[in-house]
């Protein structure tokens, strides 16, 4: 068995996925790639299928009809084969010696989740942002949550920082949506409740791009698409009743990673200033209350998502100063 799966969603990645698999490649029998080819119109195709006629044993491409992020990880969750389960962005890339000592330690975890940093390198001068956990998990040994710390207003389990184990995925059932962004909230946040062991690694290990204009963390893009982040936090916020979680620091980690998502899709929505958008979190809010009554009354009168959600002129103006600050903490675009 590989120690890893990555899999690489593309979609007309031609300009810069080569910078991505290679980085990965450095890997060899310890890896296997996994591109998924999304209906791309341009040469990815035919790049990805240069890559598996030249690396046969460690790279497999599958070509599918455009499904969107969520559907390209669909399908390397079917195909995959490794112990652990990694998705990298085909704009991203993994850095060498980091990578290098994952490969060295990996052979000695058996956890149900590897958490590492990453590092947010921009393309307009501003200095890269690592994103370190070395405050929220203790190094270089198994834990579980009740060995976890506080984590930072920048701080949250993403894509990025974490790796479970492919069989911790197959338990949780994922299906993502198609043609949906934002949707690796769901793949992050749904495996949480089938996860009792953790390894962290303090390696800035994952390289987050940011700078395309069409990225979807750009706030325009973010804006246009308030609606998928509608989507998704609803699915996140109704997929379990957290008074069911025994572990009060699990229980208390997903109760955050709620409002994080139910705040962002209100501000988002708010931010479009359109009568659509104003409506759009509002049913939110009233589909939550009906789908998971105790969650909505557990977070919608004291937490940050009370505040943007406040009517009128007044919400509006504290979701812009909420994207603002989160901005300015956190540099996502």
């Amino acid at each position: 068995m590989k120690d890893i799966s990555f899999v690489v969603p593309c979609y007309n990645s031609e300009a810069y996925m080569k910078k991505c698999i290679d980085s990965l490649l450095i890997g060899k029998n310890q890896i296997e790639i996994i591109i998924i080819d999304d209906g791309s119109t341009d040469k990815t195709g035919q790049i990805a299928d240069n890559y598996q006629k030249k690396y046969p044993k460690t790279v497999k491409v599958i070509h599918q009809k455009n499904g969107g992020h969520g559907e390209g990880i669909n399908a390397g969750l079917k195909h995959a084969s490794g112990k652990y389960f990694k998705v990298v962005d085909s704009d991203d890339w993994l850095d060498e010696e980091a990578y290098k000592k994952l490969l060295k330690e990996i052979k000695n975890i058996d956890t149900d989740l590897i958490v590492c940093n990453y590092v947010y390198t921009y393309t307009d001068g501003r200095k890269n942002q690592i994103i370190s956990f070395d405050n929220v998990y203790d190094e270089n040994k198994v834990l579980t949550w009740n060995d976890i710390h506080r984590f930072k207003m920048t701080q949250y389990p993403s894509l990025h920082s974490m790796m479970y184990k492919k069989s911790v995925l197959d338990k949780s059932n994922i299906d993502l949506p198609k043609h949906v962004f934002y949707e690796d909230n769901l793949f992050i946040y749904l495996p949480l409740v089938n996860t009792e062991t953790i390894y962290y690694l303090n390696l800035n290990l994952y390289q987050y791009y940011i700078g395309r204009s069409d990225q979807s963390v750009q706030a325009s893009q973010m804006i246009k698409r308030s609606h998928h982040q509608v989507l998704v936090s609803k699915r996140v916020c109704t997929a379990y009743d957290l008074t069911k979680i025994n572990n009060k620091k699990l229980r208390k980690l997903m109760r955050r990673e709620c409002i994080f998502l139910m705040t962002i899709a209100v501000v988002f929505s708010r931010l479009a200033y359109s009568s659509e958008g104003e409506k759009q979190y509002k049913q939110l809010w009233q589909e939550l209350k009906k789908e998971n009554p105790k969650l909505y009354h557990s977070i919608r009168y004291t937490t940050i998502a009370t505040f943007v959600s406040f009517p009128t002129r007044l919400g509006r103006s504290l979701s812009l100063f909420g994207y603002r600050l989160a901005h300015k903490l956190v540099k996502f675009n």
